[in-house]
């Protein structure tokens, strides 16, 4: 009840135009509140909308023809339209009062792969809830702004999540911004914007490819475009993943099952199975711009293809020191490293120290790659 009455003692200041800016100046002069709200290119604007001007018209003939013909049932009615749009604006400052709100952006994505974008709000007032406020979300894609809606209203003391979804289409930093916050509550006679500027990047890896790959000639193929899982036979372990049917039951791991609550599987690598180390080189000379665009993508799945199998050992790109690809998280960091590759404008020094099962990859035709394992062509892909 102490928290609700000292809200309101607090609401004669709705007319700062800077009240949610850090460190505010408190102006009591009328004149100049009146067009900082129409001009302000500060934190918060207040315009009236189509209707509000409308209705300024209005009250401008009523007030002419009220003093004109000395009619108290002009001024009433003149007194009643100079009212609603003085409630409007109190209201509308009421609406986003302690009203919070942040972006969130996934941490990374794939090419074609759709993300959704939230906007956390918070309303922490203790008596009034928040309705008709509208996000404006903004990517680097061209004419891709976006307005969210609130569903319902948000009650006092209450959270909820909007959502907004996009789908990078090339890879590298995808930017998320939230441009915007207004509202038109609650008459639609005043339009209340607030600037913000929270920014989340988002990391864009290469998209999967189709492409064929075998070891040997009386190797297994394997097939692009499905994580292969199954768990090895060895003793080292490579990974704890979800259990799935046809499990051994001697695999559970039994404390990561009893922290995460479901049933856990040791992932361990294949004995006698020897690890490939991979090696991109990003040569300018030696790939067109399309053809580096297929290369990233056929090097990322081919590493999560070996990885699923037990059977990536490290990566390598350029005159870079080789990392060792031991857990998903490293796996990861590659990625990310691929979503930012671009072709280098001279050709990298070889590497020394070259290890068996060294794949590498060259140009194949116009749009093709070709995958060797030492000096044997293993496999393909194609744009």
């Amino acid at each position: 009840m102490a928290k609700a009455q000292a809200e309101l003692r607090n609401w004669h200041d709705w007319t700062d135009p800077d009240f949610f800016a850090a460190g505010r100046q408190q102006e009591t002069r009328f004149l100049p509140l009146f067009v900082r709200q129409l001009f302000s290119v500060e934190v918060q604007r207040t315009r009236p909308t189509v209707t509000g001007w409308c209705l300024i018209l209005v009250a401008l003939g009523l007030g002419f023809a009220a003093y004109n013909t000395a009619s108290n049932i002009l001024f009433l009615a003149l007194s009643l339209l100079l009212s609603s749009l003085v409630l409007s604006g109190i209201l509308s400052f009421i609406n986003f009062r302690k009203l919070t709100w942040t972006l969130q952006a996934p941490a990374h994505l794939k090419v074609g792969e759709v993300g959704t974008a939230e906007v956390d709000l918070t309303n922490s007032k203790a008596l009034f809830p928040t309705l008709c406020v509208c996000f404006r979300i903004e990517t680097v894609l061209p004419n891709t702004e976006e307005r969210v809606y609130m569903p319902q209203a948000l009650g006092a003391g209450e959270t909820a999540k909007l959502a907004c979804s996009f789908m990078p289409q090339q890879r590298g930093r995808f930017e998320v911004r939230l441009s915007g916050v207004e509202s038109h509550f609650p008459f639609g006679f005043l339009r209340k914007t607030l600037g913000a500027s929270s920014e989340q990047s988002v990391l864009v890896w290469p998209a999967r490819i189709d492409y064929t790959f075998q070891a040997s000639p009386g190797g297994q193929r394997i097939a692009s475009g499905i994580s292969r899982r199954n768990a090895g036979l060895g003793n080292d372990l490579l990974n704890v993943r979800p259990y799935e049917r046809g499990d051994a039951p001697r695999l559970v791991h039994w404390k990561a099952t009893a922290r995460l609550g479901k049933l856990m599987i040791r992932q361990l690598a294949q004995e006698g199975e020897r690890g490939y180390h991979l090696y991109l080189d990003p040569d300018a000379a030696r790939w067109s711009g399309a053809q580096f665009e297929t290369l990233c993508s056929l090097v990322g799945s081919l590493a999560e293809d070996l990885f699923q199998q037990g059977r990536l050992e490290s990566v390598t790109i350029g005159d870079a020191d080789a990392m060792a690809v031991r857990s998903l998280h490293e796996l990861h960091n590659f990625f990310d490293l691929l979503a930012l590759l671009k072709r280098q404008p001279k050709r990298m020094a070889p590497i020394s120290g070259l290890r068996s099962n060294r794949i590498t990859f060259r140009p194949c035709g116009e749009s093709g790659i070709a995958i060797y394992v030492e000096a044997n062509q293993a496999g393909q892909a194609h744009h």
